[in-house]
């Protein structure tokens, strides 16, 4: 008797026992509707993924372009001819009108701004040929993101220090560049890292176009001429 009594409370124990281990499982392990919803968020595309990814695209892309206008010196005839195409208009008509070289317009340009219409520095330069407003007030521009009116502004400026500086292009171009009040001040190219190399990526560009005009190669026959220019520029 006592024995069937000891087998009955044992059973019991362990159903008890193993009831409460079931009990314990079930409240450790996650629901399955949580596990499905988790692993949804997980695989689920956010709404601000696609708008993120533009604004990173959109950012480089603005990064590329304030640094890219080094780059834009190093183009051949052909490539600068091209961009110029739809410019070319404007360029040649205030070129005539001004009595200004068109490819030493093409050259400002090149290093100016890359032939972006809608280019603007740091320092508030607008345009094609970066005019700031004080510059574009000057010679009667009024919206210098318009290519013709930036494009006149420009030229007529270049106009106004080639009659200053007696044809020399060096101070014209370092002129445009720094002022030509800097240019005045120490009586030639202003010792500004920027304009030094301005004036050394203007006459690059300049030199470049000429000699395919004039069906010479481009190479060290350019240099020479950038350094009978300006040859304080090359010094070592």
């Amino acid at each position: 008797m006592n024995s069937a009594l000891n087998l009955i409370a044992r059973s019991v124990s362990w159903s008890l026992f193993l009831s409460a281990c079931l009990f314990a499982g079930q409240s450790v392990l996650p629901d399955s509707s949580e596990f499905s919803n988790s692993t949804y968020a997980k695989t689920a595309k956010s709404p601000y993924k696609k708008s993120f990814a533009r604004s990173k695209r959109i950012y480089s892309k603005k990064s590329r372009r304030r640094s890219s206008s080094g780059s834009c010196v190093q183009w051949n005839a052909n490539k600068i001819n091209e961009k110029a195409r739809k410019f070319n208009p404007y360029i040649d008509q205030y070129a005539r009108q001004y009595r200004i070289d068109k490819n030493l317009i093409k050259a400002v340009i090149t290093a100016e701004s890359c032939f972006r219409v809608k280019a603007r520095s740091n320092k508030g330069a607008q345009g094609l040929m970066q005019l700031i407003p004080a510059t574009a007030k000057r010679f009667g521009v009024s919206n210098s993101y318009k290519p013709k009116q930036n494009i006149r502004g420009g030229t007529k400026y270049l106009r106004f220090l080639m009659d200053r500086f007696k044809g020399d292009l060096k101070k014209v171009i370092a002129s445009y560049n720094a002022g030509e009040g800097a240019v005045d001040k120490h009586k030639g190219i202003p010792p500004y890292k920027e304009t030094k190399q301005y004036v050394k990526n203007v006459l690059r560009v300049y030199s470049v176009l000429n000699t395919r005009r004039n069906g010479r190669k481009a190479g060290r026959q350019g240099w020479q001429y950038n350094r009978s220019i300006a040859p304080h520029l090359y010094k070592k």
